[in-house]
């Protein structure tokens, strides 16, 4: 049914219109004790996961989002309180339900109306620092809840979605078995007699380690220590030396005689390298892993959960080791990032993880009115064209993959490329952990011989913090392919690319933990903030009525007498409370995404909209925080070319029609929204603002 709002909608009405007159670790509040004298492992990591939901069902769950090749689940837990927050599929009913017999899609959680950030540890399995710092962040979070202000609103408002073990298979083999194994596992012959994974890592002397088996030879490149002789030194390429050398390798057997030892294992592909963004090169040919991305169930799991969770704007994947972090791009130069995203990135992010590292902070990020002056002096000074285009220098503690000096790509198929080009999150990789930093405890070295000192130091360490457990003493051993030698080392979970346990990991966890705080302060929160009704006009005895426009109003012409009607004025007002836009600059034209929007939502046998459609698109809400280092361009108006790319060709008409309705195109992190509304008889009405990373608000309004 239709309504003429006289004069209201004067400049609306062009033609005949049919219409209707009216007359702390926080130990007091650590419901599940956790250490971290220790690694978790895989076995560790599930039950603590399992723990922390028991312990508190209001704010967590727990997701099992894929398996591995193994069988073993990947676990997502998400934080964030239950009993707060909506989703528009919760708000707005579907007027065609699907065919009976078939299933309807799965109602989302309150959790996916809510900014999210995602967490990720051990893509690769033998880098599980990064489980452990996921387990740092879940602990902090949820014993956090009940006494610090700041996490209270953090989970009531947004959700953490922590997956602290991306590879279960490599962990497992890493530190429950001890094979380090950076790769997935597969079930593959990779030599080719017909039989699978038959020929890997061997624990020879039984004492439930696969450790390191040392035998002389003349070209081998190791010998014993001066110092420690536990430990073997290796020797640089062409070193002479006149000590007797040695051959040290892992402990292993022939197991299928063919004269090989150990190169039929479970070791599969590396996960980092075959997700969808990047994985073909610019002829189209194959270079990432696996037979296509997401070929591993591991990385399906990942990418299909995203999918499926579009609220995250923060990502976040940590690896070992280097103590830096990469953000986007790896597999393409930087002026395929937007301008504004790459400000983001460098003078919020990456200054204030310089400042959590203790590192210098590029001179551009602390004075970023002085840019133009810093393009001028590297623009004398360097030949990095990617340098000089910023206006600096990445720093060594926040940096790309990509090869600025020799133009080249990393890699291919990288998860943080993905998740910023295709996904439209703040994807970063950090390589945890800077043996020469942060190890607590021991003397920093520097210099030739560093590494060697800091493995001597940290052999004593050992002795005395941990009792010696974490090294195998040297015992005779014959070697069934190798003959005569020793057995012992290092028990190679302890020993490598992983920060050591206690207070050094700890100290590597408290700084993520807080850089991952910071981050998540940084997301947009989409509000209703005012809302007003007013009733224009009212009537019991209401009737249809046809309107021509003549040049000084309205001819009407009434029709037939209806119910009580009114003509209702509703105003809100959309706010983005929070320091950064709800998309990346080009977030909301990626498929699978969306603009901002704002409903008014009531009987739709019972509303009519004069001015204004029952949904209203928002375009990007800005946040409040002014980007440094970045001068804004003219703002892509609601109903722009971008926002609606990627969607079929109704869905796209459909928000042209709806734009076309709308008040004046509005850019900042405010809106202003109105709508003219007749309303039959008494129905309830709401609006609700729905933001993809922005989240959703409701205000149920009241005709008074």
């Amino acid at each position: 049914m239709k309504v003429l709002l006289h004069k209201f909608c004067k400049t609306f009405i062009t033609c005949l219109i049919f219409i209707i007159i009216t007359g702390s670790t926080n130990s007091s509040a650590q419901k599940v004790p956790i250490n971290f004298n220790d690694y978790h492992g895989y076995t560790g990591t599930v039950k603590y996961l399992k723990d922390i939901v028991r312990a508190y069902p209001g704010i967590t769950k727990l997701l099992e989002i894929g398996k591995s090749t193994m069988g073993r689940p990947i676990y997502v837990i998400a934080i964030s309180n239950k009993n707060i927050g909506t989703t528009i599929d919760a708000q707005v009913k579907l007027r065609n339900m699907r065919k009976e017999g078939v299933k309807n899609v799965v109602p989302m959680r309150p959790d996916q109306g809510k900014p999210g950030v995602f967490i990720s540890g051990a893509t690769h399995g033998n880098e599980y620092t990064g489980t452990e710092v996921c387990l740092y962040t879940i602990n902090k979070l949820v014993s956090g809840y009940s006494n610090n202000d700041e996490i209270k609103h953090l989970i009531d408002y947004k959700v953490f979605y922590i997956c602290p073990i991306v590879n279960p298979d490599g962990v497992y083999n890493s530190v429950e078995k001890g094979i380090s194994q950076r790769a997935n596992s597969m079930l593959i012959d990779n030599d080719k007699d017909g039989k699978i994974n038959e020929d890997g890592p061997d624990d020879l002397n039984r004492d439930g380690h696969i450790s390191m088996f040392r035998y002389k030879n003349d070209n081998g490149n190791y010998v014993i220590d001066d110092d420690d002789p536990r430990l073997m030194v290796r020797l640089g390429r062409d070193m002479e030396s006149t000590k007797q050398r040695y051959m040290v390798v892992r402990e292993d057997k022939d197991n299928d005689g063919d004269g090989k030892r150990g190169e039929d294992s479970e070791s599969g592909i590396d996960l980092n390298r075959n997700f969808p963004e990047g994985w073909w090169d610019a002829d189209g040919l194959k270079h990432g892993s696996g037979d296509y991305p997401t070929s591993a169930p591991e990385s399906h799991a990942i990418v299909e959960f995203l999918t499926n969770h579009t609220n995250v704007l923060m990502a976040q994947n940590y690896h070992t080791s280097g103590g830096f972090t990469y953000r986007a791009m790896g597999t393409a130069p930087h002026p395929t990032m937007d301008p504004k995203d790459v400000a983001v990135f460098d003078f919020i992010m990456g200054k204030k993880y310089m400042e959590l590292i203790e590192e210098e902070v590029p001179k551009a990020w602390l004075y970023p009115d002085s840019l133009a002056k810093y393009k001028a002096e590297l623009q004398k000074t360097s030949k990095n064209k990617y340098a000089i285009q910023r206006g600096y220098v990445l720093p060594r503690g926040w940096k790309v993959s990509y090869n600025e000096d020799r133009d080249t790509r990393y890699s291919y198929g990288m998860a943080t490329d993905y998740m910023y080009k295709q996904y439209g999150a703040y994807g970063l990789t950090t390589e945890l952990w800077n043996s020469s930093k942060d190890f607590k405890g021991i003397p920093k070295f520097e210099g030739r011989d560093a590494r060697v000192n800091i493995e001597r130091a940290a052999l004593k360490y050992q002795d005395d913090k941990f009792n010696g457990k974490f090294f195998i003493p040297w015992k005779s051993y014959k070697h069934p392919d190798l003959g005569q030698g020793e057995i012992g080392g290092w028990i190679s979970k302890y020993w490598g690319s992983n920060a050591f346990p206690g207070e050094t990991l700890i100290g590597v966890c408290d700084t993520h933990w807080q850089f991952e705080l910071f981050r998540a302060k940084l997301l947009p929160e989409v509000v209703i903030t005012e809302t007003n009704t007013k009733i224009i006009y009212s009537s019991d005895n209401a009737s249809d009525a046809k309107a021509f426009a003549i040049e000084q109003g309205y001819n009407i012409q009434k029709g037939k007498t209806k119910k009580n009607y009114r003509i209702v004025e509703v105003k809100a007002t959309i706010e983005n409370k929070g320091a950064l836009a709800t998309h990346l600059a080009k977030g909301a034209s990626l498929p699978g995404n969306r603009q901002d929007v704002v409903w008014l939502i009531g009987d739709p046998d019972k509303i009519t909209f004069l001015q204004g459609s029952a949904f209203q698109q928002l375009g990007v809400l800005e946040g409040n925080m002014k980007i440094p280092g970045y001068t804004a361009r003219a703002a892509n108006p609601a109903g722009g070319r971008e926002g609606r790319q990627g969607m079929p060709a109704q869905m796209r008409a459909r928000f042209q029609q709806a734009a076309g309705n709308a008040q004046k195109p509005q850019t900042g992190p405010k809106r202003e929204i109105k709508w003219l509304i007749a309303i039959e008889g008494d129905t309830d009405i709401k609006i609700v603002a729905t933001s993809q990373k922005g989240g959703t608000d409701i205000k149920n309004l009241s005709i008074k």
